[in-house]
């Protein structure tokens, strides 16, 4: 049997007083892979640990999965989470985590765009990016790639398939190489909402979050394990240092095709007249069931841009429409041999808003 691992990060961020007195601002991006053998058992666990502790969260929520950002205004957010993982570390194979660490005296500046000055045969200025603008405008952006690649050097393809929530950015070297190895990779577009594994990996960061902030210890390797006493030695830490810098930093202006390995079924969702933003659509309850829908299909939930995501399109997708625009798109493209299947976003909107 195949394991899956699942992966998900954020930014990782201290405003700390140094020795001498003075304010220090430290940050770093923070990233999770859970290990586990059988998506189906533990899917179930997982949802039935929701249920278990979902009365431990005072605040209105009634969705399948979760992540972070759902129960973040609860005032019972950290004891619903150690609750959480007293009941689900069990289900655990691994739980690999990973931390940017760069030496800022050694890094005054970062080369990147290499390939781009030979391509184009031009000299970039010096320096060509910033450390603070490297870390937020780039490997926060398309971290869950970067622990994907620091994991196959201790993973044998045939044996996994990486579960990954969705990045973006410029090609990279250890993108690149990810992509050329045997390994089964599917991108979750806001994965940690319809896939159990990669919101278990979203939920762990948080816990591990907290713990540390509330016992004044640093992101650094030998805190990183006692913070997790309920997974004990499954856990496995990965810094990501200087030494990685050159695999790691854009290599050209190029932005990377993830298109090609999001899970299918996709229900890509046709707005239609642009008159509520994508932003506040995947916020709505509405948008939420829709994905609760999907995940029992395996599938994920999309919102389509029609100037590149039609080269992705699948038999056995769903076009999802909010208004009569978005289904003559969709229809247009069903005359044009694409064969969609109509699912209407109205079907999704609880009784208490349609009245």
């Amino acid at each position: 049997m195949v394991s899956i691992v699942g992966i998900d990060s954020r930014s990782f961020v201290r405003n700390v007083r140094k020795t001498n007195g003075s304010e220090g601002h430290f940050e770093s991006v923070i990233g999770v892979a859970i290990k586990i053998r059988d998506y189906i058992k533990f899917k179930q666990c997982y949802l039935d640990a929701i249920k278990k502790f979902n009365k431990l969260l005072k605040c209105e929520n009634d969705l399948q999965f979760y992540c972070y950002n759902d129960i973040k205004k609860c005032e019972t957010t950290y004891e619903f989470l150690e609750s959480f993982f007293r009941e689900i570390s069990q289900h655990i194979e691994k739980a690999h985590v990973f931390y940017t660490l760069f030496s800022k005296k050694r890094l005054s500046k970062v080369k990147v765009y290499g390939r781009m000055a030979q391509r184009k045969k031009i000299k970039l200025g010096e320096p060509t990016r910033t450390y603070e603008k490297l870390l937020s405008g780039h490997i926060l952006q398309c971290f869950p790639a970067i622990c994907a690649w620091r994991l196959t050097e201790h993973l044998h393809p045939r044996t996994v398939e990486f579960h990954l929530d969705a990045y973006n950015g410029h090609i990279f070297e250890a993108q690149e190489q990810l992509d050329k190895l045997d390994f089964e990779v599917s991108i979750y577009p806001g994965g940690d909402c319809v896939n159990p594994v990669i919101s278990t990996a979203d939920l762990l960061i948080e816990l591990l979050d907290k713990r540390l902030e509330k016992n004044s210890k640093f992101l650094l390797f030998e805190n990183i394990r006692p913070a997790l006493p309920e997974l004990g030695d499954k856990v496995l830490v990965y810094p990501i240092l200087n030494k990685h810098l050159p695999y790691i930093t854009p290599l050209d202006k190029k932005t990377i095709d993830i298109g090609s390995k999001i899970r299918h079924p996709i229900f890509w969702v046709f707005k239609g007249e642009d008159i509520v933003d994508s932003g506040t659509i995947k916020r709505s309850k509405s948008y939420r069931n829709l994905q609760d829908y999907v995940s029992n299909l395996f599938g994920v939930v999309k919102m389509f841009d029609k100037s590149k995501d039609i080269e992705y399109f699948q038999e056995g997708d769903s076009g999802v429409y909010l208004n009569s625009r978005g289904k003559e798109q969709i229809e247009s493209y069903i005359k044009v041999g694409k064969k969609f299947k109509l699912f209407s976003f109205d079907n999704l909107v609880p009784n208490n808003l349609k009245k």
